[in-house]
Order: C-alpha cells, then structure tokens, then sequence
C-alpha cells in the first residue's frame, strides 16, 4: 500500500507542474496552424480556429470543390461561382459575364459596368467576403489575435489580419474580425482598400455580417451591409447591402467551361 500510495504522490507532482506550464498569457497571440500545443494532453486552440469552428469547421468546407450563391444588391442580381480549390470563378448579370480561368481575369463585354470597372478586382470580391473565415487559412495569412475590444458599446474578440509581401493582389490590406464572444462568429470586419491606390492601407468601412443560414453544414452569412467606420466608431450604414441567396455546396462542377474567357472579352492578366 506504501509504494501505491507514493506513486500517486510523485504522478500528482507532476500533473501540477505540468497545469502550471500550460497557463501563459494569450490575450495576445499570432499564428497561422490549426493546434497550437503546450502539453503532450492539452491544445489550446486559436481564435481564428475557433471561430472557424463555430462557422461549420475547416474539414467541411475544405470537403467541397465549389460554391455558388446569388448576390442581389438594390435589385440587381449577379449569379456567381467559385472553385474553392482553385478560385477559378464565373459570375454573370443581365449586363456582363466576368470569369477567372487560373491566370487571366476577364469581362464581357466589358468591365464598364462591374464595380471598379475592373475584372481582376471584382471576380473574386464577394467570394472572399462571404468565404471568411475559411479564406484566412490561405497560405502566406497572418492571423494576430488583438484581445477584446469595444465596439459603439459592444464587446468583441478580435482578430487582425494582415498578409506576406508576395500574397495577392493587395497584400497591404489590412482586416479585423470582430467575433462575438457568446457565438465565436464573426460579426463586423473592417478592412482597408488598396487595389487602386497603394497608399489608401488604412482601415475605411466596416461590413457587419447577419441573418445566418446553415446550409449543408457550413454557417453562411444572407446579408453583409457596409457602415461608415472612423477612430474605431461604427457610423452610419453607406446603403451598400448584398443580400445572399441561393447557396449551394458542390461536390463537382458540371461545365468547367464557362471559367473559360469568352470570344471577345476583355481580359486583365494575373501575375
């Protein structure tokens, strides 16, 4: 009974070393894994993991080839498609087609009548929009937990954004998640614009994220609507809203063809 009860001593010893090593202070974290480990038995897992968990889980959405949806916004609607292993993307309206084959970006009949009147910017715009937070998974994203804060009243995790030198069209944007603390999803990003102006880095609008839809297992947002965003106050709504319908998960895409440029379109190279 001696030697019994002096090996429950020496195991109890070492459990408390090891509870007090596991603790440390998190309110500020960077990483870009899935686990961050501290003890060979506990796995603390990060913000963005967390809120991906409460979004559906990166192994669901990862199961999927593609992702189409409709967005409308003031009564125009726009059709969209997006491989989500590739991002090869088709989006069509009554007035043009826009398509992204793997290298090159392009409008029909022109990008006239797209937003920023520009291909390469807008293929992809609402995709990663509604794709986050899955989209942070992205090699070369760097994730920086920020610690709470306030927001016109309302206390938020949050998650700062940023990316490599050599990632993107614009890897001098800058995002912040805003994530319910009861909820773990994401309620506001803020983010900066600087696919026209390099120097325009700073943090501009804020999108906030509501009206939820679990569809196939994977937490969508139907509505995401733009505010004035100045000295880390929420304004005023610009009255820029997409209301989001239609999702649909795919296992396969029936006609590859339609990434394909059309005959007579105009076409944006991307390096």
């Amino acid at each position: 009974m001696k030697a019994k009860h002096l090996f429950i001593l020496v195991l109890s010893f070492f459990f408390s070393i090891a509870c007090k090593e596991e603790k440390k202070d998190s309110s500020k974290t960077t990483t870009d894994s899935t686990l961050v480990s501290n003890t060979d038995t506990t796995e603390t897992i990060s913000l963005l993991d967390r809120c991906i968990a409460a979004h559906g889980g990166i192994d669901v959405w990862n199961s999927y080839t593609a992702l189409s949806y409709t967005i409308n916004e003031k009564g125009r609607e726009v059709k969209q498609l997006t491989n989500i292993k590739d991002r090869r993307a088709y989006l069509k309206s009554k007035d043009f087609e826009v398509g992204f084959d793997g290298k090159t970006a392009w409008a029909f009949p022109d990008a006239s009548k797209i937003p920023g009147k520009s291909a390469s910017f807008y293929y992809n715009l609402d995709f990663y929009f509604i794709g986050i937070p899955f989209l942070l998974k992205d090699p070369g994203v760097i994730a920086t937990d920020e610690g709470n804060s306030l927001v016109n009243g309302k206390s938020y995790e949050t998650l700062k954004i940023t990316f490599g030198s050599e990632i993107g069209l614009t890897p001098e944007d800058i995002y912040y998640l805003y994530i319910d603390p009861e909820t773990s999803r994401l309620e506001i990003l803020t983010y900066s614009v600087s696919f026209f102006d390099k120097n325009n880095a700073g943090i501009n609008s804020a999108k906030v994220y509501s009206n939820y839809k679990e569809v196939q297992g994977i937490m969508m947002p139907t509505k995401l609507e733009n505010f004035e965003w100045k000295n880390n106050e929420m304004g005023e709504s610009t009255n820029h809203i997409r209301l989001v319908s239609d999702f649909q998960f795919l296992d396969t895409i029936a006609d590859t063809t339609v990434f394909e440029i059309r005959e007579d379109a105009k076409t944006e190279e991307i390096n």
